[in-house]
């Protein structure tokens, strides 16, 4: 009886074995495929982190897809990537960044093609805004063959807000190779460098509005600059035609003729150099020259001046802002000599300070600026030529990135009594001025 037992059960070990055995392949094959899903997810994952960190400090839409192109092929293990943009104007497709046979050298596209709106796959795609698989090319009408002829391909759309604007185009040798994990993440690539693309623009539009800003504020303040120029040559001018005009009610023909012949030169060089923000310092001595032998000649009290330039400084080589001093030799001159009795003179001195700095100081003898500012208060007289100087100075600053130091000093005698004044103009030009 228990023999029997046991050769029953012997019977039934070999079939519980064969259960066991194929309830653990069964659970072990489970296991497989659920660690299979959840790599396949992690890597996905992984991949779409990668590319969003990737396109971080992208700062042009070009390097954003030039990033995409090259990580589709080293994250997905693709055989070729083209990403298009769409030209509104000419309603083409344009291929803008490429990974693999189409992209031999870095940042370069071999034999770059335009595909119209709706013809081939990527032109419909880019047109009705659905991507596409395409597993056997050869059974498609659409296919338009690049570098080489490909059997499978998938495309698609990269959208900013409701509007295709390129897009995302993958061939490859083998037919059925995509699938729709491939479709997966292509879409939430595409969406991701829409994203980016969209900031990118929105931020280069900001940056082009500023330039265009600062380029409007530029302009507005150079012709700010010629008005200023316009309303001060205007008023120097005046008074030598002044001038010249009592000479010649005066009789003084030979005073007239060498008025009139300084005051051609000065006018001639003023045109010349009207349209110019800055000219030679040679340029400006000349004209400076002219203009002080006229106020000679239009006063009825005699001064004497000097042009200064020191030896080291090559007068062809150092430019500086056209007449800007004239006001202040004018104040010197109307406001200081004529006040004065005796001798008067008048000094021009430029001198170098360093490499990029001139020095230019004047210096004059007459009555100092106290009892020159008592003295146009009572006359109720209002500088003009002063105010209109140290705007445009003020604006010399703002667009060349120029540094005016300007000082007055009034010098007085051992025993406190004016002896005049003297103004010290530092010329810091910046190389981009000239």
């Amino acid at each position: 009886m228990r023999d029997a037992y046991h050769h029953h059960i012997l019977q039934f070990m070999p079939a519980v074995y064969y259960i066991i055995l194929i309830a653990t392949l069964l659970l072990a094959a489970l296991l497989f495929r659920q660690m299979v899903r959840y790599r396949r997810k992690y890597k996905a994952e992984a991949t779409l982190n990668y590319f969003t960190t990737s396109l971080f400090g992208k700062n042009t839409v070009d390097d954003i897809l030039w990033d995409v192109a090259k990580n589709c092929i080293s994250q997905l293990q693709l055989e070729d990537c083209v990403i298009y943009l769409i030209d509104d104007d000419r309603r083409v497709l344009v291929q803008k960044a490429a990974y693999g046979p189409k992209n031999p050298e870095r940042f370069e596209i071999r034999d770059p093609i335009e595909i119209p709106l709706g013809q081939g796959i990527v032109g419909s795609v880019a047109l009705h805004g659905k991507a596409e698989i395409v597993g056997d090319t050869s059974q498609d009408p659409r296919y338009i063959v690049d570098d080489e002829k490909r059997h499978s391909e998938i495309t698609v759309p990269v959208y900013s807000g409701n509007k295709v604007i390129g897009v995302i185009d993958s061939e490859h040798s083998r037919k059925y190779f995509y699938n729709a994990g491939h479709l997966m993440m292509l879409e939430k690539i595409a969406a991701i460098c829409s994203s980016k693309i969209a900031r990118t623009l929105m931020e280069e539009k900001a940056r082009r509005q500023e330039v265009e800003v600062q380029l409007l504020h530029k302009q507005l303040a150079e012709f700010r600059l010629v008005t200023l120029k316009s309303q001060m040559n205007p008023h120097f001018l005046f008074n030598c035609l002044n001038g010249i005009y009592h000479c010649i009610i005066a009789s003084e023909i030979d005073k007239a003729s060498d008025y009139l012949s300084n005051f051609a030169k000065l006018l001639r060089m003023v045109l010349m150099h009207s349209e110019k923000n800055f000219i030679s310092l040679r340029e400006e001595v000349e004209l400076l020259g002219h203009y002080l032998k006229i106020e000679a000649l239009r006063t009825s009290k005699p001064f004497e001046f000097s042009i200064l330039v020191d030896e080291g400084i090559d007068p062809d080589e150092y430019h500086v802002p056209g007449m800007l001093i004239q006001p202040f030799l004018e104040n010197a001159i109307w406001h200081g000599l004529m006040n004065k009795e005796g001798s008067r003179r008048l000094q021009i001195h430029w001198r170098r300070l360093k490499e990029a700095v001139l020095l230019c100081e004047i210096q004059d003898n007459g009555v100092g600026r106290d009892q020159a500012l008592r003295k146009r208060r009572d006359e109720g007289h209002v500088s003009k030529g002063m105010s209109l100087c140290m705007e445009r100075v003020d604006l010399y600053k703002a667009l060349f990135n120029t540094t005016f130091n300007i000082r007055v000093f009034d010098l007085y005698d051992e025993d406190g009594t004016p002896q005049g004044t003297k103004v010290s103009i530092a010329f810091e030009i910046g190389s981009e001025a000239v």
